[in-house]
């Protein structure tokens, strides 16, 4: 049974479920797999300590293949989130507190996926950052220039 309360689609804390729909018609997938990644996100968000802009959540199978999303992307199951970066608070930092930054990242996504029993994917991108639930193999890739 799923135990949930959402107000005017606050969904956590810190997220609104609008956040998630899928750009291209604002359709909403909720399962107990989705609502989970979003606790889960919940977690990072709280451990993260600064504001996370959902860029893209949940997407049709015709948006993902319309944007060229990955063929099996997380974001169709709904349990992928890519967020922006904070690009200014990035540019005070040198280059070695940068891939600092990412690590940490990485490593916490990490921690918090296995204390579920997933594993969990991490991308990079030069203005995004890509999380999944993913229950298949853990998966990371970096995409910056």
């Amino acid at each position: 049974m799923l135990k949930i309360q959402v107000y005017d689609g606050q969904i956590t804390e810190h997220f609104n479920i609008k956040e998630f729909a899928c750009k291209a018609n604002m359709e909403v997938l909720l399962n107990a797999e989705v609502l989970d990644h979003i606790f889960r996100l919940e977690k990072f968000r709280v451990w993260y300590g600064r504001p996370m802009i959902i860029n893209s959540g949940y997407r049709t199978p015709e948006y993902n293949k319309k944007i060229g999303g990955a063929e099996k992307s997380k974001h169709m199951k709904g349990i992928a989130a890519d967020f922006a970066l904070p690009m200014e608070e990035l540019k005070k930092y040198d280059k070695s507190r940068i891939e600092e930054f990412y690590n940490n990242i990485k490593n916490k996504w990490f921690k918090l996926c296995e204390a579920d029993g997933i594993n969990g994917g991490v991308g990079f991108y030069d203005t995004f950052i890509h999380l999944d639930s993913r229950t298949d193999e853990q998966a990371f890739w970096d995409e910056r220039k």
